[in-house]
């Protein structure tokens, strides 16, 4: 499959096919058209979407639904969550424009980027978040931010556009070029999970998702590279060898 350069459109857990149909038709204003949905309340295919996105049947027709967030970012080497509130996972947080301008320049050196955004009543919540790399926020009013989902989105697309044709240059293009995918970031981590388990990490099963979510932040925005993820397995490997007599 050849590379599309241009970052994924992901929402998790959308609760109205109007609101995707807005999204589709915000994405398509600025040269977007890849659109993923995580279980979208309303199921897929939905007649309200496609009344509302204003013929960008381009996008709707391209559509990918997921049972999982997992799934719809295994692929990605990089992900980018949207969220206005401050949450408790220490990930990095940079201005549209900043993370517009990152996503333009991983995307450039072939790299797949996701940018997630949340349910319209609620946001990512952070096992979502401990997914990203990066954490963006719009420069809203401080004293009221609140905007919908087709406003997030139309003002990702629009910095991402002005970033594409601004050329603008981040230095992600020099040190990425091996990113490793998502998809084997997660075996990594499902495997340390397991393992961890077996030898009683989690003290209790109350903290084990708190506990989950810190340590798959530590590598979720650690960017690591297919070669660092092979060292991490054979780490891990070596680790847990039975010691020789």
């Amino acid at each position: 499959m050849s590379f599309n350069p241009q970052p994924v459109i992901i929402l998790v857990e959308p609760q109205m096919g109007e609101n995707i149909g807005m999204c589709a038709r915000a994405m398509l204003n600025c040269g977007l058209d890849r659109l993923r949905l995580v279980r979208p309340r309303d199921g897929w295919p939905n007649a309200a979407a496609k009344a509302t996105a204003a013929d960008a049947d381009v996008v709707i027709g391209k559509v990918e639904v997921y049972a999982s967030l997992a799934d719809a970012v295994a692929d990605c080497h990089h992900v980018v969550a949207t969220s206005a509130r401050d949450r408790s996972l220490p990930i990095p947080l940079l201005n549209s424009g900043e993370a517009a301008g990152k996503v333009a320049d991983w995307s450039g050196a072939g790299q797949q980027v996701a940018v997630i955004f949340g349910p319209e009543a609620s946001g990512l919540d952070n096992d979502a978040i401990s997914r990203a790399e990066i954490l963006m926020r719009f420069e809203t009013n401080p004293d009221f931010s609140s905007l919908n989902l087709a406003q997030s989105v139309l003002l990702f697309g629009w910095e991402w556009r002005s970033a594409e044709a601004g050329g603008r240059q981040s230095g992600a293009t020099a040190d990425l070029q091996e990113a490793a995918s998502r998809k084997e970031l997660e075996q990594f981590f499902n495997r340390l999970e397991s393992n961890l388990e077996e030898r009683g990490f989690f003290l209790t099963p109350e903290l084990k998702p708190t506990t989950l979510k810190s340590l798959r932040s530590i590598f979720s925005r650690s960017a690591v590279s297919e070669k660092e993820v092979k060292l991490l397995q054979g780490m891990l490997t070596a680790l847990l060898r039975e010691k020789r007599e």
